[in-house]
């Protein structure tokens, strides 16, 4: 049966058809696409969301505090790398052992009267020396009572007069210096709160004494010890390097600040209600003419007048480690460590003459330049971190060109962390005064220290700090 062809209307209709159908098709594509693109950014930003939980922030790979890290993340994420050596003591390292004195305080001879063999008298007969041993010991504390007197003497012309007491003696019972060096030590060296000051006082010395009467104590040394604060702050001023770095302290329940600034021979901390840039030109109104200020990149710090900036390496490393974690396919956060550690490899074996010249500096800085031309192609984090590289740039690798520099500020961190302790061990401070004592007794601790001198003997030998 032969088949009907369809007129030219019907297939003007079919077409018709067809191309409505066509452009609805195109059109379901399109939202499908969209759709599509919409669907992927929402994976990718749930993907970097689960990266951050997978990855978090802690002390190892940022500037996060430890105590701040989430669920002790393994604690390899130090930046110091294994050595390969074992623990302990290695080869050639000279050991520390009790040793005898030449001259003890007193000997016990144990001389034998009698044989043990067949019972005779041995006490005709002359001992021979065998051989030694020491105890060392300590004996009962007891305080010394020192009583001043003073008298009357009537002169030929009739004038009375009278002894005077020392002017430090203005009590009529009081403590001495040595209790009140004690305290401060015992306070600020080591931590005590003064609770438990007050029972060390108590069971070692059976010396009574209150909380009041040791804040009262520490008063007195940080005043006595304000000529040494006051020439730490100027050396500090006037140096060459300078580390700068700040920490939260609370005083009294209110949030308050300690600052310190440190380099090889002096420490400074002060205390300050603010972060804010007034407080450190209160300290250091003219900044450090003559320094190479070492920082993080706070703003305050990079705002400080000073000869130059460096940055500290560290802070920035313990980053990239956390953008490697995060995303282990980006090369760029792993090449600028790996840099940043050839230039520190570097430093440690530079001579004098290489820091007037040195081709291998050169190239260092050249491959960073290189790193900065095209931004990483990553998320913001990345990015931002990228833009302060390049805002920062020249404070970056100051310590390859003066060898007092060093690449990180670690001996900042290490001297503000003692603030840290503090109130870890004996809480908040009761007053900004109390913690600014603090911080005057520890400035100058931390100085002594620094310089090698023996602690409690400097309380009142050392009482003004020599320019160094």
């Amino acid at each position: 049966m032969p088949v009907k062809k369809p007129s030219y209307s019907e297939l003007d209709d079919l077409v018709s058809k067809l191309l409505i159908r066509v452009d609805q098709l195109e059109i379901e594509v399109k939202n499908l696409h969209l759709e599509s693109i919409n669907d992927k950014r929402k994976i990718n930003a749930l993907e970097s969301e689960l990266a951050v939980y997978k990855n978090p922030k802690n002390s190892g790979n940022s500037s996060v505090p430890p105590s701040k890290d989430e669920n002790r993340v393994r604690g390899n994420q130090s930046l110091r790398e294994k050595s390969g050596k074992k623990s302990g003591g290695q080869p050639g390292h000279r050991g520390n052992t009790l040793a005898m004195v030449a001259e003890p305080d007193q000997i016990v001879k144990h001389i034998p009267e009698v044989c043990n063999h067949c019972g005779n008298s041995l006490s005709s007969i002359e001992p021979i020396f065998v051989g030694k041993r020491q105890v060392v010991d300590i004996p009962p504390v007891q305080p010394v009572y020192t009583q001043y007197e003073t008298y009357q003497k009537q002169c030929s012309c009739g004038q009375m007069c009278t002894g005077s007491f020392p002017e430090h003696i203005k009590a009529p019972i009081q403590y001495g210096s040595s209790v009140a060096n004690l305290a401060a030590y015992l306070s600020v060296r080591h931590y005590i709160p003064y609770k438990r000051g007050a029972e060390i006082f108590k069971d070692l010395f059976n010396i009574s004494m209150s909380e009041g009467t040791i804040a009262n104590l520490l008063d007195d040394v940080a005043g006595k010890l304000q000529p040494s604060y006051s020439q730490i702050r100027h050396n500090i001023e006037n140096a060459s390097s300078v580390g700068g770095d700040e920490s939260g302290g609370v005083f009294d329940g209110s949030k308050g600040w300690f600052w310190i600034w440190q380099n090889k021979f002096n420490t400074f901390i002060a205390t300050a209600m603010s972060r804010g840039e007034k407080e450190r030109e209160a300290l250091f109104p003219n900044g450090f003419p003559n320094a190479i200020l070492n920082s993080d990149a706070y703003a305050v710090h990079l705002s400080t007048p000073c000869k130059a900036h460096q940055l500290c390496l560290a802070h920035l490393m313990r980053e990239l480690n956390y953008f490697i974690e995060l995303h282990p396919f980006n090369p760029w956060p792993q090449d600028l460590k790996t840099l940043f550690k050839k230039a520190i490899a570097l430093e440690n074996n530079m001579t004098q003459q290489q820091y007037a010249h040195c081709p291998e500096r050169d190239k260092i800085e050249a491959t960073f330049n290189d790193l900065l031309k095209i931004p990483p192609a990553s998320d913001g984090k990345i990015l931002a971190f990228y833009k302060r590289m390049v805002k920062n740039r020249d404070a970056l690798f100051t310590f390859l060109h003066y060898p007092e520099v060093t690449p990180d500020n670690n001996g900042s961190e290490r001297g503000i962390r003692n603030v840290k302790v503090k109130q870890k061990v004996s809480g908040q401070f009761k007053s900004i005064d109390t913690a600014q004592n603090f911080a005057v007794i520890r400035s100058v601790i931390d100085t002594w220290i620094k310089r090698a001198f023996d602690i409690l003997a400097s309380f009142d030998i050392l009482p003004n700090l020599a320019p160094e």
